[in-house]
């Protein structure tokens, strides 16, 4: 094998194998079976203590139907027609609260007493008793039950959402574009997450192997170049199988339930799938562009520490980056067309955040996608050029000065090798 696929294979092994890559790989799946966990025994506990047995103490006896009318799990007791029977079978806990409600003229006074069992079914006990205040009021004012129902019937409201495509209204569906913001917020945390990993990863590959003074005898047989670019196709083969993972598992999940009863009945006929796809083949392009482009930016930031102290301020400037453009991309989803939101959105180091955004909001065409991605990948081969240049003048050299002098003397190195190379 040669030089460079031994560091890419060494590479590739020595982060799959760390805690670190498999508590990355794994947290979201641990997350997401929390809170499906604590929403299933949450429901479970609901339906435990769903059915309760409520004493009806009033002299209207339609109260008790409109009680039982409202709320399929109240059970009345209809034995008790005593406040004073009702506080005694509460008190030997043979019922979960009673109710008094009487007429104060033409209002419906009422009491409930229970020991906090009834909290989850006082607001449909309180509408049923409203309800019943209601019709009376109605009945002394000549107003029939069916002219109250025309006067409660709420007001039919469509929500229509649109997009302006060259001077042209389109009908958008908001069900699909619920789906397509949705999608946009999760690959704007993927993005964030991926690079602050995948770039604090390389750095310290890079930053470990310096420190350690390792650096000086793997140059020895191999060039600098053969180096950096082994630890950067490693580490990207290992964001390639994370990724793959997380796509595998998405499209195992999404096979299981999309002809689930509740997803059914909320997208109806619409085709999710396609949806998430048609989305995903730009998103998932400045998702990669985005971490590459980091990757090599990190590249050289790890061959300007000499300790291994430094790391976590070497990487200071990369996390203010990627903290701006998480939170412009979270910005662009409330002002798609305003114009810091714009202009970053073809910033190459901010594109991967905002570009998402203006997508799912439609405020962008197909042209402009491509022009940011290709300005994207142009600025990631520049990038790649540049932190090369750095990583060769730096990877040596070894100053106990400040990281901003070392910056310094990194760029008046390159400087004076250029000259002398004229």
């Amino acid at each position: 094998m040669n030089k460079l696929g031994i560091f890419i294979k060494d590479t590739f092994l020595k982060i799959t194998k760390s805690v670190s890559f498999i508590s990355m790989l794994l947290s979201p799946l641990v997350i997401i079976a929390v809170i499906v966990g604590i929403g299933y025994f949450a429901g479970s506990t609901l339906a435990d203590t769903a059915d309760v047995d409520v004493a009806i103490i009033s002299e209207d006896s339609t109260i008790m139907q409109i009680i039982e009318e409202s709320d399929e799990s109240i059970n009345v007791v209809d034995s008790i027609t005593t406040e004073e029977a009702a506080r005694e079978e509460l008190a030997d806990e043979a019922i979960d609260g009673y109710l008094v409600a009487n007429w104060e003229g033409d209002s419906l006074e009422a009491t409930v007493t229970h020991g906090s069992d009834l909290d989850n079914h006082l607001p449909l006990m309180e509408q049923a008793l409203s309800s019943r205040q209601t019709m009376l009021r109605a009945q002394e004012l000549g107003i029939n039950p069916e002219q109250i129902q025309s006067l409660n019937e709420p007001v039919n409201v469509e929500n229509h959402i649109v997009s302006i495509d060259d001077g042209e209204i389109v009908e958008e569906d908001g069900i699909a574009n619920a789906i397509e913001v949705g999608s946009a917020y999760f690959i704007n945390i993927v993005i964030m997450m991926f690079i602050m990993f995948y770039a604090a990863t390389v750095i310290e590959e890079v930053a470990s192997e310096k420190g350690t003074r390792m650096m000086e005898v793997i140059l020895s047989s191999t060039t600098a170049t053969t180096h950096f670019f082994g630890k950067i196709i490693g580490v990207f083969l290992v964001m390639v199988v994370h990724i793959l993972f997380y796509v595998i598992l998405g499209v195992g999940a999404f096979m299981y339930f999309k002809d689930h009863e509740f997803v059914t009945s909320l997208v109806g006929d619409l085709d999710v799938g396609s949806i998430i796809a048609d989305f995903l083949e730009f998103s998932s392009v400045f998702l990669i562009v985005g971490v590459v482009m980091f990757m090599f930016i990190a590249a050289f930031l790890g061959s300007l520490i000499t300790k291994t102290e430094d790391i976590n301020r070497a990487a200071t400037p990369l996390s203010l980056i990627v903290v701006l453009g998480f939170y412009i991309g979270l910005f662009a989803m409330a002002q798609p067309e305003n114009i810091v939101v714009v202009v970053s959105s073809f910033i190459p180091l901010l594109t991967p955040f905002v570009m998402p955004f203006r997508i799912a909001t439609n405020t962008v065409s197909n042209f402009h996608v491509w022009l940011s991605i290709g300005g994207s990948v142009l600025f990631t081969v520049i990038l790649a050029y540049v932190s090369l240049i750095f990583y060769r003048a730096n990877v040596l050299i070894y100053s106990d000065t400040n990281f901003v002098n070392t910056l310094k003397q990194s760029w008046a190195l390159v400087r004076s090798e250029n000259k002398a190379s004229l």
